[in-house]
């Protein structure tokens, strides 16, 4: 469980999602004296899930939102063709990237991305496992660390263009892939 997702925590939203980049319209709905869960159910009742998808992938650590992106881009992969193969290829390479983070497996991730030009679901994934637990740039170079922020960047974008696949329902997947990381990162709020 996290503290910035627990229903009790006594830490206010509006420090936390200030820094992040919010539609106008979910920053309309924040309360200064709410916390992040209550503002999260808020966004949620509201249609708002790809603005609670943000602040959920920078409440997370790293290695959890990206196992949590990696669980979201399975759903919805049923069915043969190269695009689909493509995005389960990039899901275990993000889970062996996870599981082994070293150089080699990370270049691997960057170089699947390239290679997509970054445009689909699974190059936004494998971005976010290289950059989990390593650096912005190749091993070739000065390393630049990765900040956390750049990691949830590529989670939303990965979940936001898996929401997006042919035939789905956007808003319906995105507030599927906000209520799983609520399920399984916060207790459930108490109804008295």
């Amino acid at each position: 469980m996290l503290e910035t997702l627990d229903p009790a925590s006594t830490s206010l939203a509006k420090p936390f999602v200030e820094p992040l980049t919010l539609t106008d319209a979910a920053a309309a709905q924040l309360d200064g004296r709410i916390n992040v869960r209550s503002y999260i159910d808020r966004l949620l009742a509201a249609g708002f899930a790809g603005d609670v998808l943000v602040i959920i992938a920078r409440a997370l650590p790293v290695q959890l939102a990206v196992a949590w992106c990696c669980e979201c881009l399975r759903y919805g992969l049923d069915g043969a063709g190269a695009a689909l193969e493509a995005e389960r290829a990039a899901v275990s390479l993000a889970e062996q990237c996870l599981q082994e983070p070293n150089d080699e497996i990370r270049q691997l991730c960057l170089e699947f991305a390239e290679r997509a030009r970054r445009r689909t679901a699974g190059a936004w994934l494998v971005t976010a496992a290289a950059w989990a637990d390593g650096y912005l740039t190749p091993p070739t170079v000065s390393k630049v660390p990765a900040p956390p922020e750049a990691v949830a960047a590529a989670v939303v974008a990965a979940l936001k263009l898996a929401a997006v696949r042919t035939g789905a329902d956007e808003a319906q997947r995105l507030q599927m892939f906000a209520s799983r990381a609520l399920a399984v990162f916060a207790p459930r709020p108490v109804n008295r």
